[in-house]
């Protein structure tokens, strides 16, 4: 029991006091919630909060209810949620295990939430997370410091509370492909909800696309939490399952580290862009939009694609050159007799663009670009929609130029 206390008990409460610390500093970072800590002094308590009192207002007003059973049947304003976490992006920081690159993880559990919240129209407020350890330790405890400091920066700049959230200790149960079973190693999955407000007039319905409207790319430098265990698989065939070999190794840990760049959160451009103000009210829309893909898990072909309405299509004859880790990756799986083609880099990864967004016409683009800019965002106009029903791409990967189509049967 001594030993439980010790290696479980007593690290866990000292990562959960500095994470309260974080939580607390992100308390006014969204104007729309207000924090009522009815327990300030319980230190494992629940926390409560409360909306804006104009939005609980308006929540309540446009509630209409079935007179029979007293169940909501309309609404124009309500609470919504949406949870996801970084997937196996946490074990190449574990690999390189610096608090420069621990610092930047937090971003992962935003992007993956907030951005899903705001590319359908919804404002993001708060987020709450469960980060699961290995094992916390005082040789590792410096990397926890900075990957909570790091988060606390990115709740800041994202105007996202995080109002709560769960840190376990599980020995038996978590590691890597990169664990040396070292108590200098930080090894971690993270999880996260991030709760925002829906309206139903801002909501973006993709059945208004139609042929000629343009499509905005939003670039990503990363590769956005989408193709993590390709990336596992292609690092242990290159440079072989001895991990003391593979930690040492110059040439491996530069890949790796280029694994580690953070994803960029777009959410807050788009909710400006959209008409939302950080209160949770109403600014006036800056830009016409009729849809927007987060491009994670299937990439391109599967996001993308299954975002545009049966019979519309699209033609990317204009995506970025990808992020070099991107490239490596593919040039690195031609040394094996399975390599990543130029279609298949389209679905595996994101093909250089976080987010996709077809605005209603180009001045709306310019719009879009215009925004994304002033958050240092880089944008372009990378395709336009068409009524072929097919989706084209025009590969900047390994074949440069070459066109790439997927139909909605394929």
């Amino acid at each position: 029991m001594n030993d439980y206390k010790i290696e479980i008990l007593d690290p866990g409460d000292a990562a959960s006091r500095l994470a309260k610390e974080i939580n607390v500093a992100s308390y006014s970072n969204c104007p729309a919630v207000t924090i009522i800590p009815h327990q300030p002094d319980n230190f494992r308590g629940p926390v409560g909060y409360l909306w804006d009192p104009g939005i609980l207002k308006a929540m309540a007003k446009g509630a209409k209810t079935d007179p029979g059973n007293g169940r909501v049947i309309s609404w124009d304003i309500m609470e919504e949620v949406e949870n996801d976490g970084a997937g196996g992006k946490p074990q190449f920081f574990s690999l390189i295990g610096t608090p420069e690159i621990f610092y930047n993880l937090g971003w992962e559990i935003i992007t993956m939430t907030a951005d899903d919240l705001a590319r359908s129209g919804r404002l993001p407020c708060i987020m709450v997370n469960e980060l699961q350890a290995k094992k916390i330790t005082g040789k590792n405890f410096h990397l926890v410091k900075s990957m909570f400091r790091g988060y606390g920066d990115a709740l800041r700049q994202s105007n996202l509370v995080n109002i709560t959230g769960e840190i376990a200790i599980m020995k038996h149960s978590i590691t890597a492909f990169c664990d040396i079973q070292s108590d200098e190693q930080l090894l971690v999955t993270w999880g996260g909800t991030c709760i925002g407000l829906a309206r139903k007039n801002l909501l973006l319905d993709p059945k208004n696309i139609k042929p000629n409207m343009p499509v905005v790319g939003f670039l990503e430098k990363g590769y956005r939490c989408n193709g993590g265990t390709f990336f596992t698989n292609l690092i242990l065939r290159k440079w072989g399952t001895n991990i003391i070999n593979i930690i040492n190794d110059p040439d491996c840990r530069k890949f790796v580290e280029k694994l580690t760049v953070p994803s960029i959160s777009y959410a807050k451009t788009i909710c400006r862009l959209i008409g939302w103000h950080s209160s949770g009210f109403i600014d006036p829309p800056q830009a016409k939009i009729a849809g927007i893909a987060h491009i994670t898990g299937g990439g391109v072909w599967g996001k993308f694609g299954e975002m545009l309405p049966s019979g519309i299509g699209a033609n990317l004859y204009n995506m970025p050159k990808p992020p070099e880790i991107l490239q490596e990756a593919q040039d690195l799986s031609r040394e094996f007799p399975d390599p990543l083609s130029d279609y298949d880099a389209y679905s595996t990864l994101h093909g250089g663009c976080g987010m996709l967004i077809v605005a209603l016409d180009y001045q709306s683009a310019d719009m879009i670009i215009d925004e994304a800019h002033r958050d240092g965002i880089e944008a372009m106009v990378v395709g336009i929609t068409n009524d072929t029903g097919a989706l084209t791409i025009e590969s900047r990967f390994r074949n440069y130029g070459e066109k790439l189509v997927r139909r909605k049967e394929d």
